[in-house]
């Protein structure tokens, strides 16, 4: 008989073939396959064998072109080329029977977190922890949920996260600079504003430059290299007329770049400063997860604010974004805006980051698993799709405006 894997609906196993790879001889069935197997392509336990009916298949994802490409065409189009590293489960939250989830002992941790994944999982839980209000008795009318960032207009209060590093993190699945113009172009035509991150793999400036080719619509961040070269990048970035300069200040504890011959460091307030007065474009510091940090970007003179703990990347055992957002929100409120991402996966999700005090949520992994698989029309579905449930969620918890979404929209359990 012949079975899928219901997860990932990409892997076949022939019980009469068997499978060398996974050290199943033929005839194999699948009642006798060791608990301990995992799908080859998403990681799924056996019991998501399921057998086919009819007809048997061993065609790839790639070979089942479908007349009408949706999300979850592109999402397993992503598994497929993620395999080993990520599943695209249904869930994306670093569980320990994911692909991504627990301590990888040296090898790359792919999508997964730092050390045992722990803070990647309380990002999870955090913003899990609270609930969305339902209140429907309201006069109906359409919410507004346009908003503006750094003086330029976007359709909803939600931008991608700085995302880079096919090589070490993606299977080398496609060239670096086509996922950041996936990323880059799929935001701008859902009508947001896109962001790259930087890679030890590839040239420092490949993010920067690939913004430049958008015209400048964009934001590359940089990782906190030495002064001297974020100089010199900064000052690329203004010759190419970005939107805003970023720097990703937990990018000092990046695992890729500590074992490459790049150098990445830790940054003192004079050094905000510096960097900040060095351009006149507006400077966004990243991974801020303290009240005490973000005080110092403020004063630094920058121009935004950004919540992040790098998706649980660099830090093992830290909090969750959800649980610093409201402190540090309150904190600078008014002052600058304040960006925050941490498993940003719906438009509900989205909702409840504006609530708990950012002005814009960005989204990190489902995007990069969808631009590996479709590029620029896979990224621009996935903002639909958000835009489609933060429609809905902005109705049945009666906020017409942006200005309503506060607290009061919230229960924490």
């Amino acid at each position: 008989m012949i079975y899928m894997c219901m997860n990932c609906k990409v892997f076949v196993y022939d019980e009469e073939r068997g499978d060398a790879k996974l050290n199943l001889a033929p005839g194999t069935r699948v009642d006798d396959i060791p608990d301990s197997y995992r799908c080859p392509v998403c990681g799924a336990i056996k019991c998501c064998l399921h057998p086919l009916d009819g007809e048997s298949t061993s065609q790839s994802v790639d070979s089942q072109e479908p007349t009408q490409k949706n999300l979850n065409y592109y999402r397993a189009r992503g598994r497929e080329k993620l395999a080993g590293l990520c599943g695209v489960y249904p869930v994306c939250n670093g569980d320990l029977d994911h692909t991504c989830g627990g301590q990888k002992y040296g090898a790359p941790i792919g999508m997964g977190g730092a050390g045992q994944g722990k803070n990647f999982e309380a990002n999870y839980k955090a913003l899990a922890e609270y609930r969305l209000k339902m209140k429907v008795v309201k006069p109906h009318r359409q919410p507004e949920m346009s908003t503006s960032f750094l003086g330029w207009e976007i359709k909803a209060p939600v931008m991608g996260a700085p995302l880079s590093g096919v090589k070490h993190s993606m299977n080398d699945s496609m060239a670096e600079e086509d996922f950041y113009w996936g990323l880059l172009k799929g935001a701008e035509e859902f009508g947001t504003i896109g962001t790259v991150g930087t890679t030890s793999s590839a040239p420092k400036d490949l993010g920067v430059t690939t913004v430049g080719k958008n015209n400048g619509y964009g934001i590359p961040f940089f990782k906190p290299m030495s002064q001297k070269r974020l100089f010199e990048l900064f000052q690329l970035a203004e010759k190419l007329d970005v939107i805003a300069i970023g720097v990703d200040l937990g990018g000092a504890g990046s695992t890729y770049w500590d074992r490459s011959d790049k150098s990445v460091y830790r940054k003192g307030e004079d050094d905000l400063k510096e960097l900040v007065d060095s351009t006149d474009k507006p400077v966004i510091f990243k991974d801020i997860m303290s009240t005490e940090d973000a005080v110092k970007v403020v004063d630094s003179g920058a121009s935004a604010c950004y919540v992040s703990n790098h998706g649980g990347r660099v830090l093992d055992y830290g909090l969750g974004v959800a649980e610093v957002l409201p402190d540090i929100a309150e904190e600078i409120s008014g002052k600058v805006p304040v960006l925050a991402d941490g498993t940003v996966r719906t438009g509900f999700d989205v909702l409840k980051v504006l609530a708990l005090g950012a002005d814009i949520a960005l989204i990190g992994r489902p995007l990069l698993q969808v631009c590996v698989g479709g590029g620029t029309e896979a990224v621009k579905m996935y903002f639909d799709y958000v835009l489609a449930d933060f429609t809905r969620a902005m109705i049945l918890t009666g906020c017409d405006t942006l200005r309503e979404v506060d607290m009061d929209i919230l229960d924490k359990i």
